[in-house]
């Protein structure tokens, strides 16, 4: 190739480039600019979040952090569930949370969360999209301005109070109000009757064994309070799912 024809050539791909960085740039600060804290930033921690920000695209099942391994930053969710959990030195997972779109991940930033002494971890429970606040960039911001700094630990109570509403449920409710209350929870954040899942997430969601979730869905099934199809459930009669908590 010609040494001008080649010049050309990376001049084009340089300034391509330029361009997608400036629309990915320009989502960054749409998605920033919703959140509550961004009015009270200086313009230099506003242009710091906007360079160091990405946006992360996960697929199902992926494993998207390990408080063992490392300490990404916190994320917002812009689409899909990514699911929280503990998991014990023999393999046996449980369920703390599922965050969805327009949720915050602080947890996955625990590093900088002195109250914070265990490991989570979180995978993407369906395909995800979020926008990731890398830890350097969050812990510096957080010690210049208290209104991040508030929000980050607003954020850590709400999840903290989704994991006493967790083990309450598994302490004081029987594994058929258990997954009566899951299916109710679950159709009214996604706004519908029929929820896509397998038994085994269901299992995974409420810390239990398949083979028990399975039982009970069926007793309810009999019951036609639900009726089972491939991959989904489907409420029937949600009045009496109700009536059992």
């Amino acid at each position: 190739m010609p040494l001008l024809n080649k010049n050309i050539y990376i001049l084009r791909g340089k300034q391509k480039n330029y361009k997608a960085g400036m629309k990915m740039n320009e989502e960054i600060k749409e998605i920033l600019e919703k959140t509550p804290f961004w009015k009270y930033l200086e313009e230099k921690q506003k242009e710091m979040l906007i360079e160091n920000s990405k946006i992360m695209e996960y697929k199902a099942g992926t494993g998207i952090y390990s408080g063992a391994r490392e300490c990404l930053g916190t994320f917002l969710i812009l689409e899909g569930i990514m699911r929280t959990y503990l998991l014990s030195d023999e393999g046996k997972e449980v369920t703390m949370f599922r965050l969805r779109e327009g949720d915050t991940c602080v947890l996955s930033a625990s590093c900088i969360l002195s109250a914070i002494t265990f490991d989570v971890e979180i995978e993407a429970q369906t395909d995800c999209r979020a926008l990731l606040i890398p830890t350097r960039v969050l812990s510096r911001i957080t010690k210049e301005n208290v209104y991040l700094d508030n929000y980050v630990y607003k954020e850590a109570a709400k999840r903290f109070s989704d994991v006493v509403e967790a083990m309450e449920q598994m302490m004081f409710l029987n594994l058929t109000q258990r997954v009566a209350a899951f299916l109710l929870d679950e159709s009214a954040k996604s706004k519908t009757d029929t929820i896509a899942m397998t038994h085994e997430e269901i299992a995974k969601a409420i810390g239990s064994a398949r083979e028990a979730v399975s039982r009970t869905l069926k007793q309810l099934s009999k019951k036609e309070m639900i009726s089972l199809n491939r991959g989904e459930i489907k409420i029937e009669k949600k009045e009496e799912l109700y009536q059992m908590l």
